[in-house]
């Protein structure tokens, strides 16, 4: 067995996660430069045009950009104002403070909560209510929200804290509070890029089940803690899920359950201290690709398998695991290659003694 070489993870690592975050570099560049949004023209305050508490100088479709305080003087004080009378493609900037309502994007909008010093925008969700739900009214509609707290009340009965049915979305530096039964982040359709974030306290932290051939979804740099399962990808998705980059660590169940018909790309993650297996591909994952990843001190598993399924586990670290280092029980094995496997409890214990509960 072929021992993996940490020196060789970083060049490795960038090249393919760079191509896993290429389509999200391209939805963020032109946010980076603020001259455009998924293709619609925006601006900074001030740049060019007159604002005020009330946004910038309004188009046919309404202001370009809006300013919410909910402790200041001006007209909008709740971001659900704000994003109905942007105009398309506008910008809504949202000052410090704790917003009780639940937010429903239908359109290109991006929201960006203060960067400056103070306690940070918050999002707290009406009992039983999403925190934020996009369903834009076009598909092509992109969405970028950006610096602000998520947070479910404990009892919801919402379908997730943040909800994304279609369109293009992007999510980067914010946290997502789940309410504990139900998803904090749930991916059902279009194109989405999780980026940055702080996930937790959900039934599942991201849960994805894009029905759609041509979905896709990339979750990358997040932290990934404290849910039941880290990353859920429902056995009905078919979309192309990219998983790069994260720290999935401290959920109750597994890190990563993939069964879904799509290819599950899971690359340079560090997946530990989860309370069962640390990846599980499960009946009907296919296309699987788990590389460069550190799968380190799980309760259950390394990796488990429990049906056959196609793919590559190869150039991880899978260390300090309970169970198994790859446990895989039936039908096709992926191709496993040139992983470190050692210190896993289940390696050392016969198959008799396993069958006996014995280890």
């Amino acid at each position: 067995m072929k021992r993996f070489v940490s020196m060789k993870f970083a060049p490795y690592r960038a090249k393919i996660v760079g191509g896993a975050l290429a389509a999200g570099a391209l939805l963020m560049a032109d946010v980076a430069n603020a001259q455009s949004l998924g293709g619609f023209p925006i601006r900074e305050p001030g740049a060019g045009s007159s604002s005020s508490g009330s946004g910038a100088k309004p188009t046919k479709n309404g202001p370009m950009q809006i300013i919410v305080d909910v402790n200041g003087p001006g007209p909008y004080k709740t971001i659900s104002k704000a994003v109905k009378d942007v105009a398309e493609g506008g910008v809504v900037y949202v000052m410090h403070g704790v917003y009780t309502e639940s937010i429903d994007l239908t359109k290109s909008v991006f929201i960006q909560g203060d960067r400056g010093p103070g306690s940070g925008v918050e999002i707290s969700a009406p009992m039983n209510e999403p925190c934020l739900t996009f369903n834009p009214k076009q598909t092509t509609a992109h969405a970028v929200v950006a610096n602000v707290q998520f947070a479910s009340k404990i009892n919801s009965s919402a379908n997730a804290c943040v909800d994304v049915h279609q369109g293009v979305f992007t999510l980067k530096e914010s946290d997502v509070l789940g309410s504990g039964v139900r998803p904090a982040v749930r991916i059902s359709g279009g194109t989405v890029m999780l980026e940055k974030n702080r996930i937790s306290a959900g039934s599942e932290g991201v849960f994805v089940e894009q029905a759609h051939s041509l979905s896709q979804s990339f979750i990358i740099d997040n932290k990934i803690l404290q849910n039941k399962v880290g990353v859920d990808i429902a056995n009905g998705s078919r979309a192309d899920v990219v998983v790069a980059g994260n720290e999935i660590f401290d959920n109750l169940d597994s890190g990563v359950k993939s069964s879904g018909f799509g290819s599950a790309k899971l690359i340079g993650n560090k997946i530990r201290n989860n309370k069962g297996s640390g990846v599980i591909l499960d009946k009907y994952a296919k296309l699987s690709l788990v590389r460069y990843n550190e799968i380190v001190q799980n309760s259950g598993d390394g990796v488990a398998i429990p049906f056959g399924v196609n793919g590559v586990i190869e150039d991880n670290d899978i260390v300090g695991n309970d169970g198994l280092s790859i446990f895989v029980r039936e039908g096709l094995e992926p191709k496993i290659t040139n992983n470190t496997v050692k210190n896993n409890a289940g390696d050392d214990c016969s198959k008799r003694d396993r069958r006996r509960g014995r280890c």
